[in-house]
């Protein structure tokens, strides 16, 4: 049967990632989150909830937690594309142009980033929920379709993509609701 991951993208963010380290949730983004708590909590048993430690995807994994009474655990693997040494202003045209490329083509910083995501998703052993960003959904759906392009498609915000792993094999079970949003 397989173990199957719930990749939960955060809530909308209070803040642009162009202009702020850490933003928390937007109003919009806690109710988004309230929203997607209990739409798991209706279709799946409780299972292990992971998180980045990035704060809107902490606030994002807050509702679940407390839904299913269980803590939340903080995993680094899941934290949002590297971006060290950009400044702020430059990040968003920084990013257009990652997203635009191949993994191929990327830097060993994020070839790296990459694959410790990868080997993260094929280290579960039970049913879990990483609650994550953008591209590290990005990142999963794309080596379970083996796709080199860095952007395979827009996971709306608060959107549940479910892959699956067979023994040592990564699939796609289902993509989230996408949507034409702007990266926070």
């Amino acid at each position: 049967m397989g173990v199957k991951i719930y990749l939960v993208r955060h809530g909308e963010a209070g803040g642009a990632w162009d202009s702020t380290a850490d933003p928390g949730l937007s109003v919009k983004g806690i109710s988004q989150a309230d929203t997607v708590a209990r739409q798991l909590n209706e279709a799946i048993a409780p299972v292990r909830i992971f998180s980045s430690p990035l704060q809107r995807a902490q606030e994002t994994a807050k509702p679940i937690g407390e839904l299913w009474h269980q803590s939340v655990d903080i995993a680094p693997q899941l934290t949002e594309v590297p971006s060290a040494g950009i400044e702020f202003k430059d990040r968003r045209q920084w990013l257009t142009g990652v997203l635009q490329g191949q993994w191929s083509d990327q830097s060993n910083v994020l070839k790296n980033w990459r694959s410790n995501i990868v080997e993260f998703a094929k280290s579960q052993t039970e049913d879990a929920i990483f609650v994550t960003h953008f591209v590290v959904i990005n990142s999963l759906v794309g080596f379970t379709e083996s796709n080199d392009n860095v952007l395979v498609f827009r996971p709306d915000t608060c959107s549940v993509t479910t892959i699956g792993l067979n023994v040592d094999r990564l699939h796609l079970i289902e993509k989230g609701q996408e949507a034409l949003t702007v990266i926070k």
